[in-house]
């Protein structure tokens, strides 16, 4: 009673720019983390209910009959008798267990009679939105408005990228038109969003913008240079094969991905600096430009050392898999490096990084431009 007092207390507190974007937020949230509901029609959903059988074959393969009940579509209700079937080989294969939810696929003849019926995988995304919602709420809870802000700020990137970049890039647009297009725009939004309509947002989106386009020319000229697509034979394939596109711009693709990712790096590298040079000028009205100014460097200078290495590390992280996988065929350093996948990696991270680095004098001279007010609102 004395926690809901308190939350009552606190939301009778805000502006009523902060209850829009309350408002606004958890709207967002419902239709992004729960489009159409826990159950689709258009996926046979179902949930053990019984294990029948559990035992293994000579040749390793694991064979448990189960009762699955259906829970939606046209035989909702019905309780079928199915094979789960895991080999060892393939560990990515989970055996369902009594309770688990299952997706499953189900084949009629004419009739509607069941002729064939087994479990292919099981339900992941329910859990999924669960950690994603405690996320959001952790961020909400801890930071406040601001916090309620950054969630915002990461849905509508998160739905730009899917909903917008990746469906434009299918259709057969300009993966390098699209993701430019697209990064003007969360940034703008996000960081108008995150620190208001003020000097230091018009600062922090010049430092961006600057840091990333930097990234993807350097980017575009280099894949260009070193000719490579970031994909495998068969990727780049089966790219062609979805998208019904015999020309598909997979230097774009690799442009595409190296701006989305170091968008966020630099985001956050420039609001850092744009802040702080502007606490500085707070605390300090009297001081000249050139003091501003290296001020800001010397902000820049350490946060660029931490960031960097994240990013390195963020795409070391995601490219464990092709790591280990040119490590297992012994191959030398160079031969290593020279693999198309590897460079691409590289590419990624190192563009990145150089993109971050010119976000900090971008950042500091638009700021010294732009000037800053002691007194605006955060």
């Amino acid at each position: 009673m004395k926690i809901w007092n308190n939350l009552k207390t606190k939301i009778k507190k805000l502006s009523k720019s902060d209850i829009r974007i309350l408002v606004f937020t958890i709207i967002v949230a419902i239709i992004m983390l729960f489009p159409s509901g826990y159950i689709r029609n258009d996926v046979t959903h179902g949930k053990v209910i019984e294990v029948l059988q559990d035992s293994k074959s000579k040749n390793q393969l694991s064979r448990s009959k189960v009762k699955v009940k259906i829970l939606n579509g046209e035989f909702k209700g019905k309780v079928i008798t199915m094979d789960n079937l895991v080999s060892d080989k393939a560990k990515h294969q989970i055996s369902a267990k009594k309770g688990s939810e299952v997706f499953v696929n189900i084949e009629a003849d004419k009739n509607n009679k069941i002729t064939k019926s087994y479990i292919y995988e099981i339900v992941r995304y329910k859990y999924i939105l669960g950690i994603v919602v405690v996320f959001f709420l952790l961020l909400s809870l801890m930071g406040g408005m601001q916090g309620v802000r950054s969630v915002l700020a990461l849905m509508i990137t998160g739905y730009a990228v899917l909903k917008i970049l990746i469906p434009l890039i299918m259709s057969g647009f300009s993966p390098i038109i699209s993701s430019v297009i697209i990064c003007i725009g969360v940034s703008i939004i996000n960081l108008l969003i995150i620190s208001g309509k003020n000097k230091k947002s018009f600062a922090a989106i010049i430092g961006t913008l600057g840091g990333v386009m930097i990234a993807g020319i350097i980017a575009l000229i280099s894949s260009s240079i070193l000719q490579i697509l970031g994909l495998g034979d068969e990727e780049a394939q089966m790219v062609i094969y979805i998208t019904g596109n015999t020309k598909f711009d997979f230097k774009g693709l690799l442009f595409a991905g190296i701006l989305m990712g170091a968008l966020g790096a630099v985001m956050d590298i420039s609001m850092s600096i744009a802040s702080s040079m502007k606490e500085v000028k707070a605390n300090n009205p009297a001081m000249t430009n050139m003091e501003l100014i290296k001020a800001g460097f010397n902000v820049g200078r350490d946060i660029m050392g931490t960031m960097a290495n994240t990013l390195i590390l963020a795409y070391a992280g995601g490219a464990m898999y092709t790591l280990i996988l040119m490590a297992s065929y012994n191959l030398p350093f160079e031969r290593m490096l020279n693999q198309d996948v590897m460079s691409a990696e590289i590419l990624q991270a190192l563009c990145g990084s150089i993109g971050l680095i010119f976000t900090i004098p971008i950042t500091t001279l638009a700021v010294n431009f732009i000037g800053t007010d002691p007194y605006e609102k955060k």
